[in-house]
């Protein structure tokens, strides 16, 4: 259950108060995204990730902590363009300004995800284009974050692998995701991310720019399964489908 409220933050830079939502708690009923965006309920709740000061137009998680080095990004031109940008939703405008923010102090695994992010909101509103953009910025980023260092996985070097050659599949960056994910498959990942990235593999041959997550690489293989066994039949029993269901997940161990 999520359960949300609003609060009133005073602005850090400008001192100007405001009210923004804030989260008290939230949950997700299935599985996340290959770019780790998470399932419902906490996927309707990206609207009170981010603040925006309706007076002087800073933008971070929380407004009311300082930042370094934000006052002087917040007043310049590539921010003030970005954050009226009428090519993305003004949510999307939002998170990319706090990339801005954290890219200038050399967060970069911050901005990386400040920009994932920014295409969520896009993808909300079937900004495609718009959202391929954010996925290459965010693809640039965490790049700078793997030579300064940066972690931006929970487990480096496979599971980061996977979370770019996601986002610069879904980018219609096909050859730079099949680099990646190619040379990650021959590093030896642990077998879940090796199934994962092997997915991505076949989505990358199709040139598929869809969501995708562990659901729909279950049902693939279900689906294949019924193509084996003949089956044409569109509805199932619960009891037939959980045959599938174990009999694929069966195959792929």
């Amino acid at each position: 259950m999520t359960q949300i409220y609003k609060k009133e933050f005073k602005c850090a830079l400008c001192g100007n108060l405001s009210t923004h939502e804030a989260i008290i708690s939230t949950n997700t009923l299935g599985w996340p995204d290959l770019d780790t965006r998470p399932s419902e309920m906490a996927r309707s709740t990206i609207n009170a990730w981010i603040q925006m000061c309706p007076s002087c137009g800073f933008c971070a998680p929380d407004i009311s902590e300082e930042v370094a080095k934000a006052a002087k990004v917040v007043q310049g031109n590539v921010y003030r363009e970005q954050l009226e940008n009428p090519d993305y939703p003004k949510l999307a405008n939002s998170f990319l300004c706090w990339s801005l923010i954290q890219e200038i102090s050399e967060q970069f695994s911050d901005a990386g995800w400040a920009s994932v992010h920014a295409a969520w909101a896009c993808d909300d509103r079937g900004s495609i284009k718009s959202g391929q953009l954010c996925r290459m910025r965010a693809a640039h980023l965490f790049l700078r974050a793997r030579e300064k260092g940066q972690k931006f996985a929970k487990g480096v070097g496979t599971e980061e692998a996977l979370i770019l050659t996601d986002i610069l599949r879904r980018a219609d960056r096909f050859e730079e995701a099949l680099t990646i994910c190619e040379e990650a498959l021959t590093k030896g990942a642990d077998e879940n991310v090796k199934k994962l990235l092997e997915h991505e593999k076949t989505l990358i041959e199709e040139q598929d720019t869809s969501v995708a997550n562990q659901s729909t690489i279950l049902f693939a293989k279900v689906f294949q399964k019924m193509e084996e066994k003949g089956i044409k039949k569109k509805v199932f029993t619960r009891k037939e489908l959980n045959a599938l269901i174990k009999e694929s997940e069966n195959d792929s161990k």
